[in-house]
């Protein structure tokens, strides 16, 4: 089991001194100064309630808050989401001896990075998945076989996101050693990292820890993946997470069918979980890794990033900006670097289909988004415009 350390402090939640600054400013526009607010951290978001995490007296404290959007420095009003530091003040009149007040969120500190997804339905509004990370864990299971594809759209929300990306395979010990090693190879193209997770002598979740030591973390992947058993052996080194103890299964897990390995949603909702760090370690400290599991993903649509698929791809945008015209649709054109590239063989068909199917996605997605914004705005201006009427109409006495 691990040891939680003495004392909690900020910095186990990821604080770090540039916050502070931060901090500071968003209490200053408030018209207060930092002692007049709770800094905590959102650590889960419900229908109508988030959970935040502070420390006081060395002790991490779990208070609730009502889900309430707050106007940000552009004059936008925005919810928060797992992983955003926010200022809170408790309100009057909640709580008790053996219960902590009830908070109001006032202030949503600057993400610095802010992941999100786009949904598989025709709703062209982005799905928000956890602010503040400094890596997307992309979680795939080597049975049955990973799905390139969705891989790769993960990795372009991680791209669009401006955070750094790793692969992490599970269920390693169900396919042969040849077959691991060829996953590892043909997946790890444009990864930070890769790693491969294996059950059959244990649960040995070292190599993943080293990993996000110190860093916020979200966890990404299908259902059935393993992610919740991966978060369960992290906070839980030592331990077999898979044995049906209460101690050890700190996120709830299911079993994956036996025909297809596929599994069925246990994680229900967006959760960020501390990592306790160890005193007096001689390996990497852990302290400040934050771990956000999230819900299996069914479907995922391509992100409205299009320079975020190129990174991607860098293979093929490579090739495409060889091409002789600017606006080339990799067809039929003359000069044509990526159809040079497919004939002469160094450019793998079903890899530049992805990257065509991907990029036709993102373009119709910003379509559909920017219709959107614009019966928003037209419904916007319709309303002002009436009050406008109302507001005429009484200065003059009539009634409209």
């Amino acid at each position: 089991m691990t040891t939680p350390p003495a004392t909690y402090t900020l910095e186990a939640l990821g604080f770090d001194p540039s916050w502070q600054g931060s901090a500071i400013r968003a209490a200053f526009t408030l018209d207060g100064t930092l002692d007049d607010f709770t800094l905590a951290r959102v650590s889960a978001v419900h229908r109508t309630r988030c959970e935040l995490l502070t420390c006081e007296r060395g002790e991490l404290v779990k208070l609730s808050a009502p889900l309430r959007s707050v106007e940000n420095d552009y004059g936008e009003e925005e919810y928060p989401v797992v992983g955003d530091w926010v200022l809170a003040q408790p309100i009057p009149g909640t709580g008790g001896e053996t219960q902590p007040a009830e908070h109001k969120t006032l202030a949503i500190l600057p993400r610095r990075s802010y992941l999100t997804r786009p949904s598989a339905t025709r709703e062209s509004a982005d799905q928000p998945v956890a602010a503040n990370v400094d890596m997307l864990c992309i979680v795939e299971p080597c049975f049955p076989e990973p799905s390139i594809g969705r891989i790769e759209r993960y990795t372009a929300l991680a791209h669009a996101s401006g955070v750094q990306v790793a692969l992490i395979l599970t269920k390693g010990d169900l396919v042969t050693a040849d077959q691991l090693a060829s996953y590892r190879e043909s997946l790890g193209g444009g990864m930070d990292a890769v790693l491969t997770v294996c059950t059959d002598n244990g649960y040995d979740p070292a190599p993943v820890a080293e990993l996000v030591a110190g860093r916020t973390a979200a966890f990404l992947g299908r259902s059935g993946a393993g992610k919740s058993t991966l978060v369960n052996a992290l906070l839980n080194p030592g331990a077999d997470p898979r044995e049906d103890a209460a101690e050890n299964r700190v996120q709830a897990t299911s079993a994956v069918r036996d025909a297809d390995g596929k599994g069925r949603h246990t994680t229900t909702s967006r959760q960020m979980i501390v990592l306790p760090g160890e005193a007096d370690s001689g390996a990497e400290s852990s302290t400040g890794t934050v771990l956000i599991d999230t819900p299996g993903v069914r479907a995922l649509a391509a992100t409205s990033d299009s320079a975020a698929i190129d990174e991607t791809f860098e293979d093929v945008s490579g090739y495409a900006s060889a091409c002789r015209y600017s606006d080339c649709s990799h067809g039929s054109e003359p000069g044509c670097a990526v159809q040079q590239a497919l004939a002469d063989g160094t450019l793998d068909p079903e890899r530049f289909e992805r990257y065509r199917r991907m990029m036709a996605e993102s373009a119709r997605l910003r379509l559909r988004s920017q219709e959107r914004e614009y019966r928003q705005s037209n419904r916007a201006f319709t309303k002002a415009n009436k009050a406008g009427r109302r507001t005429l109409m009484s200065i003059k006495g009539r009634s409209n």
